[in-house]
């Protein structure tokens, strides 16, 4: 079975959770495209290289779930400012749990990073089908408007994650839309 991050529910809604997630270290690189999709697909060939062993010690990483993706949009810091309508992505894989920032090996692409998450609490809605940009924009927006009407706010990025491989029929893929609450909100509102 495929090791995925652990979490604690403390509130659950139809298809949207309230989640404690326990701190876990993910790999990561930032990819400019126009959508999650070609990003994930090209920040996704980038880690597995990596955990397949393009790495200083040719070490063969397991793989985790899920692939994870968030958006930032590209600001311009000169002027005149200019819109080319490219946004920034991170995408990331979850490391297994055994490993720690000082016995993961070192990669040999120098655009894979490393990143410790505290625990946290997150807020995610679960959804079927492909990485289509509408179906994730109407997912944010669910989980905005629920969010809201529970008077929980939140901090930071979106993240889309997809936990199958991608000959998994859509219909039956499990995929989400998270975003971190701030904590003493969710833990009083729970």
């Amino acid at each position: 079975m495929t090791e995925t991050p652990k979490y604690s529910v403390s509130r659950k809604q139809n298809e949207i959770e309230i989640r404690q997630y326990s701190s876990y270290i993910q790999a990561e690189v930032t990819v400019d495209e126009q959508n999650y999709k070609t990003a994930i697909e090209k920040g996704f060939n980038l880690l597995a290289g990596y955990i397949f062993g393009n790495n200083i010690s040719r070490q063969k990483i397991e793989m985790t779930t899920p692939v994870q993706a968030s958006q930032s949009e590209k600001i311009a810091m000169t002027t005149p400012v200019t819109v080319t309508g490219a946004a920034s992505f991170t995408v990331a894989f979850i490391m297994p749990a055994g490993y720690t920032l000082e016995t993961l090996p070192q990669p040999k692409d120098n655009r894979v990073r490393f990143t410790q998450l505290p625990a946290r609490s997150m807020a995610a809605i679960r959804f079927s089908g492909f990485f289509r940009q509408k179906t994730i924009e109407k997912n944010k927006q669910r989980l905005s408007l629920w969010l809201g009407e529970q008077g929980l706010e939140t901090e930071g990025d979106f993240i889309v994650a997809g936990y199958n491989p991608p000959w998994i029929p859509g219909f039956l893929a499990r995929n989400e839309v998270l975003i971190q609450i701030k904590t003493d909100e969710a833990i009083n509102k729970c």
